[in-house]
């Protein structure tokens, strides 16, 4: 892929986008949520794929799948009112029908296609299919690495302003309580991607989110996620005790032990 593809699908992107703009304000909000959080995830994943000296067709494609990996978001919300996929359809499968239908990514070889179909259907399944080839499996786990980063900025900027600015549908719904699930703590505390099911509150949301981190695939992201401060701000949303302070020491250390690896890799080379 070249640059002068990924601006076919930039200019795309936008006006796809804009057909969805409305006199609704939950539905305008929404909109424009999810717009910026896929022109970001573009950018992590060029962060990401700068960081992994890719060349210039696969940095372009790691930056198309980013743009478009939230593409169902746009219809989903409009006619369901929700991001809750359970109670709505999987955004990532009706993101990769309307790509084709529309015909989007037409004009790319089979390959490449396949690529980018098959990182939007699995950028948010809970774990990877095993049977993905070399190459889709790169592409994949960058878009997983690049959009987690996002959501941690959607979440932690949200809780600056939810007091007067509040979006049901960042919590599907979920009661905002102090209560959290401590089934969730043991998943962290194994380093075990926290199961979706088991969350009945805003802070089991919180918790599987913090359980991210061991499903993320590149030191860059972790490195990101540090400069960035977003495990510190989640870990402000949650109950103030013991419990939490030692998860959150433990969260540090984790993020201590991938980078100091990937700073003794580096001075050996």
């Amino acid at each position: 892929m070249k640059e002068e593809d990924f601006l076919v699908f930039n200019d795309w992107f936008f006006r796809y986008v804009g057909s969805f703009y409305s006199d609704d304000c939950f539905i305008r909000k929404n909109i424009k949520l999810k717009e910026e959080h896929s022109l970001r995830v573009c950018v992590n994943s060029s962060l990401i794929a700068i960081s992994e000296d890719l060349d210039e067709e696969d940095h372009y494609l790691a930056k198309t799948i980013g743009l478009l990996h939230d593409i169902g978001r746009f219809e989903q919300i409009r006619k369901y009112r929700t991001f809750n996929d359970s109670e709505s359809e999987d955004h990532a499968l009706l993101g990769v029908k309307i790509l084709k239908v529309e015909g989007v990514l037409s004009g790319l070889p089979h390959e490449e296609q396949e690529i980018i179909f098959t990182a939007i259907k699995n950028h948010n399944v809970h774990i990877l299919p095993e049977d993905l080839v070399q190459r889709t499996l790169f592409h994949s786990k960058i878009i997983r690495d690049a959009d987690k980063l996002d959501i941690y900025k959607v979440l932690t900027d949200h809780y600056t302003i939810r007091e007067f600015s509040p979006n049901p549908a960042l919590y599907h719904g979920l009661p905002d309580t102090l209560e959290y699930d401590r089934d969730l703590l043991v998943d962290i505390f194994n380093n075990r991607v926290a199961s979706v099911n088991k969350v009945k509150t805003c802070n089991d949301m919180n918790l599987t989110r913090l359980a991210w981190l061991f499903d993320l695939n590149f030191v860059e992201t972790v490195s990101l996620v540090r400069k960035r401060d977003y495990i510190n701000k989640l870990i402000a949303t949650l109950p103030h005790n013991s419990e939490i302070d030692e998860l959150h020491a433990y969260l540090n250390r984790y993020m201590d032990s991938i980078l100091s690896i990937s700073e003794e890799t580096y001075c050996e080379c």
